[in-house]
C-alpha cells in the first residue's frame, strides 16, 4: 500500500493522500473489532463525515445506496477522457452495480469457474447456452455408468452444493431491496430434490476424487496463473465451459470482487476522489503487484495471459507440483471469452447462504421433507433480512 500510495502522490503531488487501514499487512481483525469498526464508519457517514473514498468491500453498500450516502460514479467514469471505455471490462463494473448506478469499483475481483475434463466430455451432447441441473445428470448418468469410481463432481457434501447453487441463483430467492425471501417457491423444492438425487444417484460423492475419476470441477481463479495452475493440476486437458443454470441465469462465470471503493456523496474532494479513482484504472494502477485478483483492463489480463502461454509454449511453465504443462491456444481463447462475458457478481449476504446450508442438511439426512426444509429456510431468511 505505501508503494501505491507513492505512485499516486508522485502523479498528483498537490493531493495528500492518507490511507486508514483497519489492519496492518498480515493482521487478523477481530470480529469485535470490525464490529466497532463499522459501527464507527456508520456514525461518521450519517452525521454528512466520514472518509472521501472507502473500501466497501466489507461494509453493507446497499443501506449506503438508499440513505443516498454514496456518490453514483457513471458520470465520473464517463467524463474521464483519460479511461479507454474499450479497454475496461465493463461487465464486471455492471455486474457490480446496484439501485441502477455504479457506486463502487473494484480494484480487481477473483471468478468462480466451471471446469469439464475435456478428454472424457469429448463425444458429449452438451448445449452450454440452455442446460439444467436435470440435462446435467441426463448427459453425465451414461459417462459414468459401468466405470468404477468415475463421479460427475468429487468432494462435495449436498449442502455445500445447494449453498453454491443458491449463490448462482441469489437474486431469484431472494430480493433484497424487499427485503423478502422466496425459499418456500416450488423452484427452490425442485433443485433441493435435484440435488438429493444426484448424490443418491452416485453422480456426486462427497469422497475426494483420484485423477481422472470426475468429470467437473467448480473452482475459484483468483490470478491469471490460475487459469492454468487450477485446472491443470486436476485435468490434463481441461475445458472451460458455463455451468448448469436455470433459465433466468446465464451459468457464465461468477464475479468475486476484491476490495470496492467508493466515494461519500458530500465529500467536498470530489475531484480529487476521482483522480483517485482514476489512477486505481490507469495501466500504472492496475499493474501494481499489490493489487490482488485479475485486472479491470482487458490489456492487463491479457498481457499476464499471453506470457503465461508463451512460458507454456517454450516448456518453461511449471505447475505448483513442479510438473511441466502443455495447453493449447484455443484454451486461453475460450477462458478470455468466458471472462468478457461473466455478468453475475457475488455480492451477497452470506448469512443468508449459511442458513439454506445449516437448514436444507434436515432434508438430506432424511429428517424432514423437502418442503418442510425450504419452510424453515424461508421463515429464517425473511427474519433475518428484516432484522
Amino acid at each position: 500500500m505505501k508503494r501505491w500510495r507513492k505512485k499516486f502522490e508522485a502523479k498528483y503531488p498537490d493531493i495528500d493522500l492518507q490511507i486508514q487501514a483497519k489492519k496492518q499487512a498480515g493482521e487478523e481483525i477481530k470480529s469485535e473489532d470490525f464490529e466497532e469498526y463499522r459501527k464507527s464508519i456508520n456514525t461518521a457517514l450519517l452525521s454528512g463525515k466520514g472518509p472521501d473514498v472507502m473500501d466497501n468491500s466489507e461494509l453493507p453498500e446497499d443501506q449506503y445506496i438508499e440513505k443516498g450516502l454514496l456518490l453514483n460514479l457513471d458520470t465520473l467514469l464517463s467524463q474521464d477522457d483519460t479511461l479507454k471505455q474499450d479497454n475496461i471490462q465493463m461487465n464486471v463494473l455492471k455486474g457490480n452495480n446496484q439501485q441502477g448506478g455504479t457506486y463502487s469499483i473494484p480494484s480487481g475481483f477473483y471468478l468462480r469457474t466451471f471446469i469439464g475434463d475435456g478428454k472424457l466430455l469429448k463425444d458429449a451432447a452438451i448445449n452450454e447456452q440452455t442446460w439444467t441441473w436435470q440435462n446435467f445428470a441426463n448427459v453425465v448418468k451414461p459417462l459414468i455408468q459401468g466405470k468404477d469410481g468415475l463421479h460427475a463432481m468429487s468432494d462435495y457434501t449436498p449442502d455445500m452444493l445447494m449453498q453454491e447453487m443458491t449463490v448462482d441463483n441469489y437474486s431469484l430467492y431472494v430480493d433484497k431491496a424487499a427485503k423478502k425471501a422466496k425459499f418456500d417457491s416450488p423452484e427452490f423444492v425442485a433443485l433441493m430434490k435435484q440435488v438429493k438425487s444426484m448424490f443418491d444417484d452416485g453422480l456426486m460423492t462427497t469422497e475426494s476424487a483420484e485423477n481422472d475419476k470426475q468429470l467437473f470441477y467448480s473452482v475459484v481463479l483468483r490470478d491469471p496463473v490460475d487459469v492454468i495452475n487450477e485446472t491443470h493440476s486436476v485435468f490434463d486437458n481441461p475445458r472451460f465451459m458455463q455451468k448448469p443454470h436455470s433459465t433466468e441465469q446465464s451459468g457464465a462465470m461468477r464475479i468475486i470482487t476484491t476490495s470496492r471503493f467508493a466515494v461519500r456523496a458530500n465529500t467536498p474532494s470530489q475531484e480529487e476522489a476521482g483522480k483517485l479513482l482514476s489512477f486505481m484504472l490507469s495501466e500504472e494502477g492496475q499493474s501494481m503487484p499489490e493489487r490482488g485478483g485479475f485486472s479491470l483492463l482487458k490489456s492487463v489480463n491479457k498481457q499476464k495471459l499471453e506470457e503465461i502461454k508463451e512460458k507454456v509454449k517454450t516448456g518453461s511453465y511449471q505447475l505448483p507440483d513442479g510438473q511441466t504443462v502443455r495447453a493449447e491456444d484455443e484454451e486461453f481463447d475460450r477462458f478470455i471469452q468466458l471472462l468478457d462475458h461473466a455478468d453475475q457478481d457475488s455480492t451477497l449476504d452470506g448469512k443468508v447462504i449459511a442458513i439454506v446450508g445449516e437448514e436444507s442438511l434436515a432434508y438430506f439426512s432424511g429428517q424432514k421433507s423437502p418442503e418442510e426444509a425450504a419452510k424453515l429456510i424461508q421463515n429464517r431468511a425473511t427474519t433475518y433480512l428484516n432484522e
